[in-house]
């Protein structure tokens, strides 16, 4: 379930352990929403995937990773002309 606060997306935390897969839809989607529809999705969503490998290679821990990867994803894509 997903409610909104204040514009913002706000996930059950529950689901915060979600598949990897189902981790980087949600951040994909979400950075494509930001992006108001300006950008693909798939563009979206493979810019997100590639930042969450970049990261997860050195990282020890990966608890936020799919949130940092939709942070980096969203500042590349935003700065793409």
């Amino acid at each position: 379930m997903v409610d909104r606060l204040e514009g913002h997306q706000v996930r059950d935390p529950r689901r915060l352990h979600a598949p990897i897969e189902v981790q980087l839809d949600q951040a994909a989607e979400e950075v494509s929403r930001r992006l108001a529809g300006r950008i693909a999705y798939q563009v979206v969503r493979e810019a997100v995937t590639d930042a969450y490998q970049r990261l997860a290679g050195p990282a020890k821990v990966h608890s936020f990773l799919p949130i940092l990867a939709a942070r980096s994803a969203h500042r590349r894509l935003q700065a793409a002309p």
